[in-house]
């Protein structure tokens, strides 16, 4: 399979794994007002410019990330877990889940398909700096230009308060911003329901915190995150054109060739499991957070096939990620 700007043409806007403005032409498309982009456009410093790890997610990995219960005992993990901005290239469309989304805003899910997810993982007073340093910015163009204040509202005392505001001093608790990406375009849906902290994974999609928008699409990038940090996998980087490295792989009897500028990853999914066959009776296939190292200290998630007859345990083929 080739990854490239035809089949995912998100990578036109990026090279040497770097966030361009060129996003914005995808914005045009999905909104062509731009007073009605401001809300989008609120979420381009945590990617513009940024540094992306890309990953393409196999079928196989897709279909047990996309269950957000194969990863939930493990939801301890997401704190503390390392931060990061990147992009998922996804094997296949998926759609958020509109179920609870209030009837009066008439929203079908079958209209914002995404096939790419561009992501910041931060904690909580990193996000909250480029959220705040964006609002001050925008207040401050916005006066410049002769906009005046709404009625009752103090920008004063607003600028004021975000020129001084003092960091929570929380290093631990996450915070996960996406835009959904489809072909050419972005597909978000609302201003609301693009932010979910790590403590909301798994929650319903409910009005509740606003995911009843995209409560489906954060729990798949939270499981992804799981998955990459804390499952013991090997990842396979094919290079970008110009880099004069290694473009090919093959994974899985499944041959992939990068015609893009950027490096993108690939995680070979027979590195990950832990393969226990024991018994006679049916167990299905599941996740298990399991504890190692001195004293225990130390955390992983294993994946478990069922059981069949009685027999052996072969270990994934690499130690430690």
């Amino acid at each position: 399979m080739k990854i490239n700007e035809d089949k995912f043409p998100i990578l036109s806007c990026i090279e040497n794994n770097v966030l361009s403005e060129k996003i914005q032409e995808f914005l045009d498309r999905q909104i062509p007002e731009k007073e009605e982009q401001k809300d989008i456009i609120s979420s381009f410093p945590f990617l513009v410019n940024r540094s992306l790890q890309i990953n393409y997610i196999s079928k196989g990995i897709h279909e047990k990330l996309i269950e957000t219960s194969n990863f939930i005992k493990a939801k301890e993990l997401l704190k503390g877990s390392p931060t990061t901005t990147g992009l998922l290239l996804l094997p296949e469309t998926i759609y958020p889940d509109f179920t609870n989304v209030p009837e009066y805003v008439d929203a079908d899910s079958e209209d914002y398909p995404i096939n790419a997810i561009l992501y910041s993982w931060l904690t909580m007073d990193e996000h909250d700096k480029i959220s705040n340093e964006w609002t001050l910015n925008d207040l401050k163009n916005r006066i410049k230009a002769g906009e005046k204040p709404p009625q009752g509202a103090d920008w004063d005392g607003l600028i004021e308060q975000l020129e001084n505001e003092e960091e929570w001093g929380n290093n631990e608790d996450r915070e996960l911003l996406i835009l959904p990406i489809y072909n050419e375009g972005t597909t978000q849906a609302s201003s609301r329901g693009i932010v979910n902290d790590d403590s909301m994974y798994g929650w319903e999609y409910s009005d509740q915190e606003d995911r009843c928008w995209y409560g489906k699409i954060h729990d798949y990038v939270m499981s992804f995150i799981l998955f990459y940090n804390f499952t013991e996998t090997e990842t396979k980087v094919i290079h970008g054109i110009d880099s004069g490295e290694q473009r090919r792989v093959k994974l899985n009897g499944e041959k992939f060739i990068n015609s893009s500028k950027n490096d993108i990853e690939i995680i070979d999914s027979t590195y990950f499991t832990k393969i226990i066959r024991t018994g006679e009776f049916g167990v299905s296939g599941h996740f298990r957070v399991q504890r190692h190292g001195i004293g225990n200290s130390e955390t992983k998630i294993v994946f478990i096939e069922e059981y069949k007859k009685s027999g052996y345990t072969r270990n994934a083929k690499i130690k430690k990620k």
